[in-house]
């Protein structure tokens, strides 16, 4: 039996809707690892056609890799990645968007680190490289960490990542805190790992373990006030059970506005429809540095000018 056979402990769970032709370029890179998984999951949450289980059905009959599929009804990624978690027989959970790859050794390296440490260990998280068409890969760096994590550095560039594919996760505790909430359709992993944060502990390796591609057309980037609204639920749920610090809350809720505010000058949109953004962000927290100040004056000004424009 060769070293690729030997100690798979390792269920590999995919989501997809509606994007299921990126899974010709994932699938290789699950099958070929230098560790093989012990199986691979695939949910599709409803998609449009059944695009998905032709493709899958197609690398089924060159491996002897289970490759489990699985259709239900839209839910949204929480429900999709919880289906999953309960069809896994692994001792260990990799959870891989569909437009991603591993890289080859993913899942060897992350399992042995998993295993050298206590039981105590949710999760090992790694970097991960942003593919972008035509342009320069970038290594996106984590920062190191062994034992307790804070809370406030989740989801923040050279911080602690909050989306599931940089985790590799032990599937007991997954299935002890109940997985994904599923009320949530954005940030639903960053509140996964504060709240699994809690009681266990967490080991940041800064390597690579998987290739993101960038995708223009993502839902989240097609319109900007679909993230936005998502992380206010996100951190309205983090208020309700505590999983952040109040400071940290509105902090989120600031940076969250002013996002937005970004996104909505880059779209083109009227200055009165982002004036209200500007004006809520600084009311929650004051300006800070030079470019927050002058997004401060011109709030401060365009208001004194048209005194009843709202949202």
């Amino acid at each position: 039996m060769g070293e690729k056979n030997i100690n798979k402990k390792t269920s590999v769970i995919i989501t997809t809707y509606n994007d299921a032709e990126f899974l010709k370029r994932l699938i290789p890179s699950l099958l070929n690892q230098s560790l093989e998984p012990l199986e691979v999951i695939i949910i599709d949450d409803g998609s449009l056609d059944d695009y998905a289980e032709k493709i899958i059905r197609s690398f089924r009959d060159h491996t002897y890799i289970p490759i489990k599929f699985l259709k239900k009804e839209n839910g949204g990624p929480s429900s999709a990645r919880n289906t999953g978690i309960k069809i896994a027989k692994g001792e260990f959970i990799a959870f891989v968007d569909a437009d991603d790859e591993l890289l080859i050794d993913s899942i060897e390296w992350r399992q042995k680190k998993l295993e050298s440490v206590g039981k105590d260990y949710a999760s090992v998280f790694c970097s991960w490289i942003n593919y972008y068409r035509n342009k320069k890969n970038i290594n996106e760096n984590i920062v190191e960490i062994e034992g307790s994590i804070d809370g406030s550095l989740v989801g923040y560039k050279n911080g602690i990542p909050g989306g599931a594919p940089c985790h590799f996760f032990r599937r007991e505790v997954l299935k002890e805190v109940d997985g994904f909430d599923e009320n949530l359709k954005f940030n639903e992993d960053f509140e996964l790992i504060l709240r699994i944060s809690k009681k266990w502990k967490f080991l940041g390796i800064n390597k690579p373990g998987f290739i993101r591609h960038i995708r223009k057309d993502s839902w989240s980037n097609a319109d900007p006030n679909i993230a936005y609204y998502g992380v206010e639920e996100f951190l309205k749920t983090a208020r309700i059970k505590n999983l952040l610090l109040c400071t940290e809350i509105s902090k989120r809720k600031k940076e969250n506005r002013l996002t937005l505010v970004k996104k909505l000058f880059l779209s083109g949109s009227k200055i009165s429809q982002v004036i209200p953004y500007i004006v809520e962000a600084f009311e929650i927290k004051k300006p800070q540095n030079f470019k927050e100040f002058v997004l401060f004056y011109i709030g401060i000004i365009y208001t004194k000018i048209y005194p009843h424009n709202d949202k």
